[in-house]
């Protein structure tokens, strides 16, 4: 898995800057919920003669009724892990962006640098030849950055995972 080798390298980090949690199921069952109550509105206080709007709030009621509930049982029943910022006590977020092949030394130096101004200022493609995974806190105190090159079916790593922050 391409989040493997980040993901891995964040959770050595000294004195638990970053830990893995599995994701939270609150926002799916407010989802799941807004839904329901959508459906409950629409069968308790609709009377429309065209059906418009209680087809509109059934649509909308079944449908965020399914997406939360599912995404609640799969989080619910899965083992997955995600970095989680201990300091901001939030969850990290990812970022893939793609590169040429034609980019890799000056995209490799840039990463060296942990200049982000310089990664900002790269053209990027739509064709993964190479990925440049970050991983990052909220506040940008921790960043986490991974180069991958497509081939022969398969990501592979180039170097390490450059940790720029945090106490390393």
């Amino acid at each position: 898995m391409i989040m493997e080798d980040i993901c891995k390298a964040l959770y050595a980090l000294p004195s638990g800057v970053v830990s893995a949690r599995r994701q939270p199921v609150c926002r799916p069952t407010i989802i799941a919920l807004v839904g329901a109550a959508l459906l409950v509105l629409n069968f308790a206080l609709v009377d429309d003669k065209s059906g418009a709007v209680g087809m509109t709030l059934m649509v909308a009621g079944v449908a965020m009724l399914l997406y939360g509930a599912i995404i609640a049982i799969v989080r619910l029943a899965s083992d997955k892990c995600v970095p989680y910022h201990t300091t901001t006590k939030r969850y990290m977020r990812f970022r893939e962006r793609y590169y040429d092949r034609e980019q890799l030394a000056e995209l490799q130096k840039a990463v060296a640098r942990g200049d982000r101004a310089g990664i900002e200022a790269l053209p990027t493609g739509n064709v993964a030849a190479i990925t440049l995974v970050e991983c990052y806190a909220p506040d940008r105190s921790i960043v986490a950055y991974a180069l991958y090159e497509y081939s022969n079916f398969d990501n592979k790593l180039i170097g390490e995972v450059k940790l720029v922050g945090g106490n390393k």
